[in-house]
């Protein structure tokens, strides 16, 4: 069998129309029912396509292993986190941060996040038109990650940096190598910044989060100020990063669907399994690797051992195996298993922040940005890899005078 082209995979520097991003859809269901367990020479992956054999994946941590992963769990910002690490060690590590990052602590900040969704729509609401990706999307969570870990006001600027360059207000890295230092230097500050920062949470702690991360522990135990700084940069990574993309994929589902917009403006009660819809439907996620600790089968393929699986949960989440008509966008969808925040004991910790972040962003965004519309003609460019960056989103919107 020959392959559709590729449209996902690609270095994060390479730019492509939505368009083309979402034919990898038509890839995947090929995949899923030729080859749902394929070995891909170029890369040396073993690819996964089906919901069960994803959700094994990446679940079975006996099998496929989260250490020891090039370019996931080695020589990133993830190494010797909780992300990258299997038990026991990410026993130890996943208690102690629960310990602090709990349900109510986040529920407590309801508050705060719509006083800062807030702030950022009386800022868009005169001008009737914005760049929902810098001027929203990556403000709100980057916010919200920086209130969580009580980053003081006065050094916003700073932070905003950190969390990442918004969409298309800087270059892109010309090289995977220019890529890869630019992040060591950049996380190299941070990983300072966090040290200092940490050190004075113990002298004088608050009511963040961070404070209570800072004097956790389990059995006497607590983490480690190496282990505490690599949490608040995985935190800042991948939370900011995540929830950014959910937001701007969920507007880019609302303008073209219509429909479902204007639904969820009059239901606004639905939201919750939109939500989780939109997680399905148009992830910004699509893949997790993992490597195998021993040889083993899966979809009638045998995998040896120490080899490197890539696991598309972008896949998965659209198998008519799992979901009945899988590529319709169905906002009361229930059940709705998709695996955007994996599954098992890596279930992102960080699902609960991003979920009360988009119900409580999403319907203040719908509700006060009346007339909201896609501007006519303008192309969506993606940069399509492990995370799905939407990098520009011009929308309209009736102004407020």
């Amino acid at each position: 069998m020959q392959q559709p082209r590729r449209m996902v995979g690609l270095q994060l520097s390479e730019a492509h129309p939505i368009e083309e991003t979402r034919q990898q859809f038509h890839w995947f269901k090929q995949m899923r029912a030729e080859h749902p367990v394929f070995y891909d020479e170029k890369t040396q992956y073993w690819q996964v396509f089906r919901y069960d054999d994803v959700e094994r994946v990446i679940t079975d941590y006996n099998l496929f292993s989260s250490e020891k992963v090039p370019g996931f769990s080695e020589d990133t910002f993830l190494g010797d986190t909780m992300v990258a690490k299997d038990p026991p060690a990410h026993r130890k590590l996943r208690n102690i941060v629960n310990q602090a990052f709990t349900p109510r602590a986040i529920n407590q900040l309801s508050d705060h996040l719509t006083q800062i969704m807030q702030e950022l729509l009386d800022d868009a609401l005169p001008k009737g038109q914005i760049d929902f990706v810098p001027d929203i999307a990556f403000p709100f969570p980057a916010k919200a990650i920086a209130l969580v870990l009580g980053i003081p006001d006065k050094e916003w600027d700073i932070f905003r940096r950190w969390a990442g360059t918004p969409p298309g207000t800087g270059p892109l890295p010309r090289t995977r190598e220019e890529a890869m230092q630019q992040a060591h230097d950049r996380e190299q500050r941070m990983y300072d910044y966090f040290s200092e920062l940490l050190a004075e949470r113990r002298r004088s702690p608050s009511g963040d989060i961070l404070s209570a991360l800072s004097v956790a522990e389990v059995d006497g135990e607590r983490l480690s100020e190496s282990d505490l700084t690599k949490f608040c940069l995985l935190l800042l990574g991948a939370g900011q990063e995540t929830t950014k993309n959910l937001l701007a994929n969920a507007i880019y589902c609302f303008t073209q669907y219509p429909d479902v917009r204007d639904q969820l403006i009059q239901q606004p009660e639905l939201m919750s399994t939109a939500v989780e819809e939109i997680l399905r439907y148009l992830p910004p996620v699509w893949y997790i690797f993992r490597r195998t600790k021993a040889e083993v089968e899966l979809g009638g393929e045998r995998i040896p051992a120490n080899a490197i699986v890539q696991a598309w949960n972008a896949s998965a989440n659209h198998d008519p195996e799992a979901f009945p008509n899988p590529d319709q966008l169905d906002i009361r969808r229930e059940p709705n298993r998709h695996l955007t925040f994996g599954h098992g004991i890596h279930f992102c910790l960080g699902a609960p922040l991003a979920r009360l972040e988009a119900r409580i962003g999403l319907p203040m965004i719908l509700t006060q940005l009346k007339q909201l519309r896609r501007i006519p003609d303008t192309p969506i460019m993606v940069r399509a890899g492990l995370v799905y960056i939407i990098q520009s989103l011009p929308i309209t919107f009736q102004v407020r005078a």
